[in-house]
């Protein structure tokens, strides 16, 4: 259980890290997601105040955690339409929580 967790942390962290934080080119892009729109709408965030590269990599953290939580408590039912279930119940106050606390500690960090 706790390999399948660090494995799945480090394939979904290492894909973020490819495909966003190691290309400085698309923070434009990245700017415009819908991830970062919610900060900046929910938490009053100013994405010209804070450091991109810190961002996006304590987003990909915070993503990463999430899903690793969610794709381990899967796996302890056998039951397909169980673990959806149970997948979907996991995962949704798991983002909220933790968007939560990365949006308050971005708002101290904007200060």
């Amino acid at each position: 259980m706790l390999l399948g967790f660090i494995i799945s942390f480090l394939i979904v962290y290492l894909f973020y890290l490819l495909t966003v934080i190691l290309q400085t080119k698309k923070y434009e892009k990245f700017k415009k997601s819908n991830q970062v729109l919610y900060f900046v709408k929910k938490y009053k965030i100013d994405i010209n105040k804070i450091n991109m590269k810190k961002f996006t990599n304590l987003l990909a953290l915070s993503n990463s955690l999430i899903i690793s939580i969610a794709f381990c408590a899967t796996f302890l039912v056998d039951n397909f339409i169980l673990q959806l279930l149970i997948g979907l119940i996991v995962l949704i106050p798991l983002i909220f929580i933790f968007y939560k606390l990365l949006g308050n500690y971005l708002k101290r960090m904007c200060k």
